[in-house]
């Protein structure tokens, strides 16, 4: 079974290599971003070493249904392809290209949580399970038959990459079992129940800015969930903007949401919030670099009784 790849992410890197182990399969082309738009990814990762290493055609787009890239998708002559980690939807001339179907990986319990950012919204909602599907595309986004489902748990001390971990691992097992049953047309094939269906909205830079009224932990929540390689929590100290990478919810608190309680050397700055308090860890101002969260305090001249906000 020849298989073309659409992806550009550290999550496609791992199915590319998952399915280059089976001798069944042939990777016969992988459609990856542009280099110049790498920085709009997050986890994006360069896949000329791997196409080169295994002697893959590698082609760098910017628009999947480009007509251009339709002609390159067809010239393949796949018999299934498989999306990950692409943010465009895919249109219904590439989806008749294969004579097996397309297939993609969405980290949530579909028909729940169909939409972008599922693992971000994940730790955002504070859920303690999560899962993964492996599905046919259609032509609306995440609404295809369903081949395989694995769920997961979320521990309080993981954060986005801990969770894409997980889900990776699942999602490399799923093909791992599936893609022999797809070659010989015997893959479970489930309709999706529209009415279970709920849907995430679309996250933007902008709110991941910290309101430090909440409980701490709704912003412990936020800062594990968009810690790098995703844009960052962030707030205000005398007007500048500072990033949150590493936090850790404690107890205590006055409510008096945002003020700096205490700077603990070798641990970091306790910042109280609507109930209790956040020890943050690790963090930055913009145009600086990453620092322990006391030594910023000391380059700052962050003190005790100050706020953030």
């Amino acid at each position: 079974m020849k298989i073309a790849v659409i992806g550009c992410t550290e999550s496609t890197k791992k199915f590319i290599n998952e399915i280059l182990k089976n001798p069944e399969f042939e990777v016969v082309g992988i459609f990856t971003l542009e280099d110049k738009y790498a920085y709009k990814k997050s986890r994006f990762v360069h896949l000329d070493d791997l196409a080169q290493k295994n002697n893959i055609k590698l082609y760098k787009v910017n628009k999947i249904n480009d007509p251009r890239t339709i002609v390159l998708i067809k010239d393949s002559n796949p018999n299934l392809i498989l999306e990950s980690g692409w943010s465009q939807i895919v249109s219904k001339e590439i989806l008749e290209i294969p004579n097996k179907g397309c297939i993609g990986i969405h980290n949530s319990f579909l028909p729940k949580n169909q939409g972008a950012a599922s693992l971000n919204w994940a730790l955002i909602k504070g859920e303690k399970e999560w899962g993964v599907t492996l599905f046919y595309l259609g032509e609306k986004i995440d609404q295809g038959d369903i081949i395989d489902q694995r769920k997961f748990d979320i521990d309080d001390s993981d954060d986005i990459n801990a969770l894409f971990d997980k889900a990776d691992s699942l999602a490399v097992d799923m093909l791992r079992t599936n893609l022999s049953l797809i070659k010989d047309g015997k893959a479970s094939r489930k309709k999706q129940n529209k009415e279970e269906a709920t849907y995430l909205p679309k996250r933007q830079p902008e709110d991941g800015k910290i309101d430090w009224t909440k409980p701490n932990i709704e912003i412990y929540n936020l800062i594990r969930a968009i810690t790098k390689p995703y844009p960052g929590a962030f707030t205000f100290y005398n007007g500048k903007k500072v990033f949150i990478w590493e936090s850790e919810k404690i107890e205590g608190g006055n409510e008096k949401s945002g003020v700096v309680i205490k700077i603990v050397g070798g641990k970091g700055i306790v910042v109280d919030t609507g109930k209790g308090n956040i020890l943050v860890k690790k963090a930055q101002f913009e145009d600086d670099m990453e620092m322990q969260a006391d030594d910023l305090a000391k380059k700052y001249n962050i003190k005790e009784s100050e706020k953030f906000g």
